[in-house]
């Protein structure tokens, strides 16, 4: 399905949510994901300047904050955490540190999820001329 065909003049939630589950599909194939963690997105914006962070991924749980954004940056956001997901099922994340930036996890989520949304906005060259989601 084309994401042209969920989108009218404004990106309300119920449109970046039909977008963004059509994403987490692509994403986990992309990723070689099997199983998926709890995702849960946010409207309250507190919640980032808080964890000075839009997203973040903990005890097999992605939390994303979704308003005010591009839908394309919550989709590399997104990327970014279900690679984390992956590394942790791998056994790989054993500690806090391995959530730096510039260790070799972070650096791995990051590259990955950039692949990913490489693909996805050819998919879908549509999304870029989005507003934020309100």
């Amino acid at each position: 399905m084309r994401s042209s065909e969920f989108l009218a003049e404004n990106l309300n939630l119920k449109k970046a949510n039909l977008i963004l589950d059509k994403f987490v599909e692509f994403a986990a194939s992309e990723i070689g994901l099997e199983e998926l963690p709890e995702i849960n997105f946010f409207t309250d914006t507190a919640r980032s300047v808080k964890h000075s962070s839009f997203g973040g991924y903990g005890g097999q749980q992605i939390n994303i904050t979704v308003v005010n954004r591009h839908i394309m940056d919550v989709c590399r956001t997104l990327a970014h955490e279900l690679v984390h997901f992956k590394q942790d099922l791998e056994g790989r994340i054993t500690s806090d540190a391995d959530g730096k930036d510039g260790s070799p996890i972070e650096n791995e989520a990051n590259a990955e999820a950039a692949v990913v949304m490489r693909k996805w906005g050819k998919m879908h060259p549509d999304l870029f001329d989005q507003p934020a989601i309100v």
